[in-house]
């Protein structure tokens, strides 16, 4: 990760601790203040901050008062988002609402392992099995059950090994090409039955 953690600005000393990512425009709704709040449970936990500098200076201060600003790491928008894929170790989602969360599956194709709002909140999550393709969260308001996800993480090797392997099987049965596929096939249904009702 020596690479990435150089590029994105980071301490040195980042790349031998964990690196969760979090990325969204909306930092609230994307579940920020909640996963702020689960850093102080988590110990060595680095996070490093994918969202537009307007709406995370309440969360800069957050971060403050909680005491970990040194281990959360605010990037901005980044132009290349790839390098904070291939920089962390996990993503972090907390959304409280998101359609699917193209962000998720994203990490996944990187190989990421994933914890992230349950399909109450969040779209994607309806075609995940928890604990085999990520780590779903009941409710992503609840800091200590982020900090509980993110521990298991860390401390299971097999898990983690898992969720890397599923998420990018996951990933590549969603590509744009077979989703293009799918809806073309979906369009030619439609036209066949249209047809053959005339």
């Amino acid at each position: 990760c020596a690479l990435p953690i150089s590029q994105l600005g980071l301490p040195d000393a980042v790349a031998q601790m964990p690196l969760a990512l979090f990325v969204g425009n909306d930092p609230v709704k994307k579940g920020l203040p909640a996963l702020l709040d689960a850093m102080p449970q988590v110990s060595g936990l680095h996070l490093l901050v994918v969202s537009p500098d307007p709406g995370v200076a309440p969360m800069r201060a957050q971060a403050q008062r909680l005491g970990v600003a040194d281990r959360v790491h605010f990037a901005g928008a980044l132009s290349d988002i790839t390098q904070a894929y291939a920089a962390a170790d996990c993503l972090v989602h907390p959304t409280t609402e998101d359609t699917y969360a193209m962000v998720v599956l994203e990490a996944m194709a990187w190989g990421l392992p994933v914890v992230v709002s349950s399909e109450r909140y969040c779209g994607i999550a309806t075609e995940l099995r928890d604990g085999t393709d990520a780590l779903l969260l009941t409710d992503p308001r609840d800091s200590a059950q982020i900090a509980q996800a993110i521990e298991r993480l860390m401390s299971d090797s097999a898990l983690r090994e898992q969720l890397c392997n599923a998420g990018r099987t996951f990933a590549a049965a969603r590509t744009w090409p077979l989703r293009a596929a799918d809806l073309e096939a979906l369009y030619q249904t439609i036209a066949t039955s249209k047809a053959a009702e005339r």
